[in-house]
């Protein structure tokens, strides 16, 4: 199981980079037959956030619906504990804060790879990411 970070939702909803945008689809693609993944409802957040920041709001509808059709693809919600235990990750890999709770729901879900490709999590050494 592989965890989907929010770029990929993104790049699909912009269509652009056109690279990201096409690795996006084929992420989704082996989702939609049959791959188990994870993501979070931090995540949706905050690509929800992304379209409402960018007048995108009458879409919002039909992006919860396209992620609810992926049945393989758990949606796990945080706790108030993992958001305090985001802290210590957040310092010791220099992580934002919705990075850090991603490491939180992976660590929770035994999930080491990582669809995204934010650099960023290169810096666990744990964690494999995926952009291809």
């Amino acid at each position: 199981m592989r965890f989907v970070d929010a770029n990929v939702f993104i790049y699909i909803l912009t269509k652009s980079p056109k690279e990201d945008y096409l690795i996006s689809k084929s992420v989704l693609k082996r989702i939609e037959d049959g791959e188990k993944a994870v993501t979070s409802t931090v995540i949706i957040q905050e690509v929800v956030d992304w379209l409402e920041c960018n007048n995108r709001r009458d879409e919002v509808g039909k992006f919860l619906t396209a992620l609810n059709s992926y049945t393989t693809m758990m949606k796990v919600e945080v706790s108030w504990r993992e958001m305090l235990n985001v802290l210590s990750d957040k310092e010791k890999y220099d992580l934002d804060f919705v990075d850090a709770i991603t490491l939180q729901v992976m660590k929770k879900n035994n999930v080491s790879e990582i669809y995204t490709n934010d650099k960023d999590f290169d810096r666990v050494e744990w964690v494999r990411r995926i952009w291809k």
